[in-house]
């Protein structure tokens, strides 16, 4: 079939420009922007946009003399002679225009539904005016966050919050940015960057929002004190005051203390200037940056990736680009490390819970979440928590996502741990032999799993067959929950698993919290046994408390058969011959209990 596709968008291009049996005007632009007329068809118009096919219809458009008259005052006459010169011709040169006329060119897209070329316009911003939307940043947010097909820019503006919040401060037009915007940035405990900069930054922002407030707060009256402090007196409890040196708190802070509530004023300085002054629980603990030390994912792709493992189903990377819930602990990267079955088993066995990331080539990423820990115990292991997943990384498609869990029929084959192998999910759903890097190495057969991840290996252009396929690279890591010790509810169901998991299964009859520096915990189980664990960086030490010397003789009779033998996640060796008894736990619940330590901090 022959194509002509040029000469009909040329043709199409002199009817515009030159016709003249139209039937529509259209009057665009308003007093600001000056207003012009346009003529065009409605069969064009209709055909091209189904915003006009309502808007041309009988009920909307007003006709004089057979000609349809329509207005859009909220678009400037520039901007729509590129839009309607597209609908005809189906051209559009971006490169051309300003980056804010852009903007206005995407909202006006988006207004008229006009899908393909909005999707153009907003890859054309990501992929060459980067540095212009974050310098921009301001503008660019409550532009894009109007729209609710501009998925794209939404990413890359709540990127930036996450992860370079400086270049917000840094914008030029930081001072414009809306409270509410600000307020979300201010509360985030994973902000990189430090609390004193962000200070300096939320009173200039403070200090914009009033035109009559000078730099200089020598001439301020006490009246222009208040008003900063009105201002500033909803985001002023989201400053992290101690974590600033006492420098920066006499330079920086005392300035301003009659913005300050007089209670905070007067611990600061308590706490600046008064030796082992302590922080009351209810001032907020430092930012913490937790990103993810991965070269084939971002953040948001990890933040995802938590949230299926909290159960949640969505695949938009648009609602998880905030804190993450968990830690991810980078364990293995095959490139660093190697490829082999036996590299991956020495640095992942008895690790918990890890996530398997492979990059299969530059747009493509897939992998799968194992709730277990890899134990070499060659079995099926049962789950009804595990997960396989594919992202597509091309910034095209940056936002897609896929996952499936484990199809509850196949919950007894959901992990494969074998020693000889790698990573498998399911009965050949994500398979990893060994040497990881070689042809036919892996692959992916939908089997056990609600998706397959192995799709993309179909297609003739991957050369792959039957799912057949090997990685350029991949990278384990170690789930860690980032919740904290303070809640004795939580420390007890943690320990209480961990018990459970011997074969035969103890349950605490109680947990107490001693200390937590050193992390010292007392366990009650059974009737009269108390245990004291003792957790620090060089290791770990459990006692037991010895209430009387009444007892003599194995005290647990029924756990007796416990001893010497191995179980799913730890060796233990348990010796009951006197009441006093040691638990040696092996590396992998030592490594559990140390991220209850850990986790404090």
């Amino acid at each position: 079939m022959s194509k002509f596709w040029s000469s009909l968008s040329q043709d199409f291009g002199n009817i515009l420009e030159d016709s003249d049996d139209y039937n529509v005007l259209i009057n665009v632009g308003d007093d600001s922007s000056g207003v012009s007329s346009f003529h065009a068809h409605s069969v064009v118009l209709r055909a091209r946009s189904p915003y006009f096919r309502t808007a041309l219809s009988n009920d909307w458009a007003k006709k004089e003399g057979g000609i349809m008259i329509f207005s859009k005052p909220n678009i400037s006459p520039a901007i729509f002679s590129l839009i309607l010169k597209f609908m005809y011709t189906g051209n559009i040169t971006l490169e051309q225009q300003k980056e804010v006329d852009l903007l206005k060119l995407l909202v006006a897209s988006d207004e008229l539904l006009l899908y393909e070329l909005h999707d153009h316009i907003q890859e054309f911003l990501l992929r060459n005016k980067s540095d212009w939307l974050q310098r921009n940043f301001a503008q660019v947010q409550r532009t894009v966050f109007q729209l609710e097909s501009a998925k794209g820019l939404q990413a890359f503006c709540l990127v930036t919050i996450c992860e370079e919040p400086q270049i917000i401060f840094k914008a030029k037009d930081f001072t414009l940015l809306e409270k509410e915007v600000l307020a979300s940035i201010l509360e985030r405990s994973d902000l990189e960057i430090e609390e004193v900069v962000i200070w300096d930054h939320l009173l200039e922002w403070g200090i914009a929002q009033n035109s009559h407030l000078t730099i200089d707060i020598n001439k301020w009256s006490p009246e222009d004190f208040a008003t900063l402090r009105e201002t500033l007196e909803d985001l002023l409890p989201s400053i992290r005051f101690f974590q600033m040196t006492s420098t920066e708190f006499y330079n920086k802070i005392r300035p301003f203390k009659q913005i300050l509530p007089p209670e905070l004023y007067d611990d600061l300085k308590r706490f600046h200037f008064k030796v082992g002054m302590q922080l009351k629980p209810d001032y907020l603990q430092s930012r913490r940056y937790k990103g993810i030390e991965s070269t084939m994912i971002e953040r948001q792709h990890a933040a995802l990736i938590a949230s299926w493992i909290d159960g949640c189903e969505s695949t938009s990377l648009i609602s998880y680009v905030g804190e993450l819930q968990y830690e991810f602990r980078l364990l293995l990267r095959g490139s660093r490390d190697g490829f082999s079955a036996s590299t991956f088993h020495d640095r992942c066995d008895n690790q918990g819970p890890t996530i398997v990331v492979l990059k299969v080539d530059e747009k493509h990423v897939i992998g799968g979440y194992n709730p277990l820990s890899w134990c070499s115990t060659n079995t099926w292991r049962y789950t009804r928590d595990s997960f396989i997943f594919q992202f597509n990384t091309d910034y095209k498609h940056k936002l897609l996502a896929k996952f499936g869990r484990v199809l509850p029929s196949f919950a007894p084959y959901a992990i494969n741990d074998s020693q000889c192998n790698g990573p498998c999910f399911g009965d050949g759903d994500l398979w990893m032999l060994d040497q990881f890097n070689t042809p036919g190495s892996c692959s992916c057969n939908k089997e056990s799993y609600e998706q397959s991840v192995g799709d993309i290996f179909h297609r003739d252009s991957w050369g792959g067959k039957n799912g057949i396929f090997a990685v350029e690279d991949y990278e384990v890591f170690q789930e860690i929950e980032n919740r904290k010790m303070t809640s004795p509810d939580f420390v007890s169901q943690e320990l209480s698993n961990i018990l459970k998991e011997y074969e035969y299964g103890i349950v605490p009859n109680s947990i107490k919290i001693l200390s937590k520096e050193p992390a010292k915990f007392q366990i009650g189980l059974l009737e009269n046994v108390q245990l004291i664990i003792t957790i620090t960086e060089f290791g770990f030490t459990i006692t037991d408390i010895d209430y009387s010397k009444k007892n003599e003789g194995p005290i647990i009779e029924n756990l007796n058969k416990c001893i010497n033998k191995p179980f799913e996640t730890m060796d233990a060796l348990l010796s009951f011959t006197s009441p006093k008894f040691v638990e040696k736990f092996n590396q992998t619940l030592f490594e559990r209990l140390l991220v209850l330590e850990k986790s404090q901090e």
